[in-house]
């Protein structure tokens, strides 16, 4: 089955086993860096009004396939999905808070994003430049594993009677709530995902080179903490960092002397993006200088 049958006949078959109790359609959703997806967007009426939620149909239809589920299987998992967000409640709670700055600015956080990769978004939403990069704003809330992160733009910062400056102010003030921290890379590596065999693990005596990984609790869009000046500062200590973008979740910092051979690093960033990185969580091609006596990060050349 082609994909644009199956998304008629998944929005079909949803439609039927609702009836009238929820509109389903098609919407082509905007994602980072200029990528977009085809999110099956289903409005439910309730009591609480309409909730409005969008689910990837595309990761669907690599499961039909590849054989792991049939058509039918997919439209039950679309809709057992539409049902644990709507027996949450979630996503109605936050946009409900999201109507008034006092009930959502302890949620707001800043995110960085290409500038370059993302003119199709800067154009919608609040951003403040940094480098070659942009600040972008959210909304974030988590609960009972779901996420929501809603990008502020220009028509929600007029409703809450602020300025871009002070919602960038706040974003700022929130990263110190959103768990930063400095680890070893060799620490951090050794301690991701299932345990390695002792076989296989790396010895702490082949890392020869110091490096510390920069990212939040969360791991997700942990690149903002270089946002952070004082946590870099103190740090940092006095010395001077390349910092290497790794992804819009994380950065690595590595000790950069007098600051030569940037040129190397650049190119290991751009190498890491093209091989190791996903399109949509890539930050920049290249890497940056702390220039501690400076206080201040710079692009590399």
């Amino acid at each position: 089955m082609e994909y644009e049958e199956f998304k008629e006949k998944v929005l079909a078959g949803l439609q039927e086993e609702y009836g009238g109790d929820a509109v389903f359609g098609v919407k082509r959703i905007l994602k980072n860096n200029g990528k977009h997806y085809d999110g099956i967007v289903a409005e439910f009426s309730g009591e609480t009004g309409r909730i409005s939620q969008s689910i990837p149909v595309e990761w669907f239809y690599r499961l039909y396939c590849i054989g792991n589920t049939d058509l039918g299987g997919c439209i039950q998992m679309i809709a057992k999905n539409c049902e644990e967000n709507r027996e949450t409640g979630f996503v109605m709670e936050m946009l409900q808070r999201m109507k008034c700055w006092e009930e959502i600015k302890k949620d707001i956080y800043p995110i960085l994003l290409s500038t370059k990769e993302n003119q199709e978004m800067l154009e919608r939403v609040v951003s403040t430049p940094m480098l070659d990069m942009s600040v972008v704003y959210i909304a974030r809330g988590e609960m009972e594993g779901h996420r929501v992160e809603i990008k502020i733009d220009s028509r929600m910062l007029e409703a809450y009677g602020i300025s871009a400056e002070q919602l960038h102010k706040r974003a700022i003030e929130n990263l110190s709530n959103d768990g930063y921290q400095f680890t070893d890379i060799y620490r951090f590596v050794v301690n991701q995902g299932c345990p390695l065999p002792d076989g296989l693990k790396p010895k702490k005596e082949e890392w020869t080179e110091e490096a510390y990984i920069l990212t939040n609790s969360a791991k997700f869009y942990g690149a903002a903490g270089i946002l952070d000046k004082e946590l870099v500062r103190e740090f940092a200590k006095g010395r001077n960092f390349f910092i290497l973008p790794s992804s819009i979740n994380e950065t690595i910092f590595v000790p950069a002397g007098d600051g030569s051979g940037m040129e190397i690093y650049s190119c290991m960033v751009k190498m890491v993006n093209e091989m190791d990185v996903d399109e949509e969580e890539r930050l920049t091609d290249h890497a940056y200088f702390y220039d501690a006596a400076a206080d201040e990060i710079r692009m590399c050349a």
